[in-house]
């Protein structure tokens, strides 16, 4: 694992530059205003294959599909917000359902926005669980740059949540499509995170082990297809004493629906282990900085540390008011408008 204060200020474009230089089918297509400003503003400059279009996502998807459908990769770029919701049906229909190789970027997912509703996609994950779509979230810059290129070489639709501009560097090895990240192994608890709350858990790791609390640490990079197969030997491992899930997004229709879902559907009936499925609940947010909506919403790093403390049934003494902070930092993504 990396020191978390190695930071990458551009992983997004440095991945993607590289990406169009190697391929010439690469077209990167942006949808907003912010997002044109964010690729033409870095000194990661994409070579010649940006193309804007100001008339609507709905449009720029249509037009994406026509380009795959003549042999070309392209790359969306939008909110997240705005393509899982006003660019939704055109994605269903134009994308998901011919099985195009369109890569839809989103940028601003989770709880990474601070304007409140109309700017965050809380519930993109279960929106885009659709058949064809691969879905994805990177836990810091390293996953997100070699993840792209693995995603890249997917023969179909690919949707990625994407940080727009400064991302730690957390680990080592590289990301998988199909096998879960393993960052620890224990005894007492099986949790699991994607995104920026992997580093939420990060945080709290090494005070646990002092506190004699082991726990399987289980990061994922792709959410949909699951990695079910690797996921269900650690289901069927009856050690634990309760499985903790963790994500930026909707407690229903996401990360822990899907564990949730992958658990009961496959157990004996006698099988008890408590599932922690930690997100919002059942709510949209309003707008602020990101270690505040954090907080507020139960995806941080206290939050964890109650439902640990509730599956051990009983509290360790720990405070979370001296552990070091995100490494994402206290702000939200920002695109540099230049």
């Amino acid at each position: 694992m990396k020191s978390s204060r190695a930071i990458s200020d551009t992983p997004y474009l440095e991945a993607l530059h590289q990406l169009a230089t190697d391929d010439e089918s690469v077209i990167c297509v942006t949808a907003s205003e912010l997002a044109k400003a964010h690729l033409e503003g870095s000194p990661t400059r994409v070579p010649q294959s940006l193309i804007h279009l100001p008339e609507g996502i709905s449009a720029a998807v249509t037009f994406c599909a026509g380009l795959a459908s003549e042999g070309f990769r392209p790359f969306l770029h939008a909110s997240a917000s705005a393509l899982s919701r006003a660019g939704y049906e055109a994605i269903v229909n134009q994308i998901a359902a011919p099985r195009l190789p369109v890569r839809l970027i989103g940028f601003d997912a989770g709880l990474s926005h601070p304007g409140g509703v109309a700017g965050q996609a809380i519930d993109d994950f279960a929106l885009f669980n659709l058949p064809n779509l691969t879905v994805a979230e990177p836990g810091d810059a390293e996953e997100l740059i070699k993840g792209l290129s693995l995603l890249h070489e997917i023969d179909g639709p690919v949707y990625l949540r994407a940080p727009m501009s400064k991302a730690p560097r957390l680990f080592d090895g590289n990301p998988s499509l199909t096998e879960p990240r393993v960052l620890s192994e224990g005894q007492d608890l099986l949790v699991i995170t994607m995104g920026q709350c992997t580093a939420e858990v990060l945080r709290l790791s090494d005070t646990l082990k002092q506190a004699r609390v082991s726990m399987t640490h289980l990061h994922l990079f792709v959410l949909h297809p699951s990695p079910q197969t690797a996921l269900k030997t650690y289901f069927n491992d009856k050690k634990y004493k309760g499985i903790i899930t963790l994500e930026s997004h909707l407690s229903q229709g996401g990360l822990g629906s899907m564990i949730t879902e992958l658990i009961y559907g496959e157990q004996p009936k006698d099988y008890h282990c408590p599932v922690y499925r930690l997100g919002l609940q059942k709510t949209f947010a309003q707008g602020g900085h990101r270690d505040y909506l954090y907080k507020k919403y139960g995806v941080d790093v206290g939050a964890f540390l109650a439902a640990v403390e509730s599956i051990l049934k009983r509290k360790l003494g720990l405070s979370t008011a001296d552990l070091p902070p995100s490494p994402w930092g206290n702000s939200n993504n920002q695109l540099p408008i230049r």
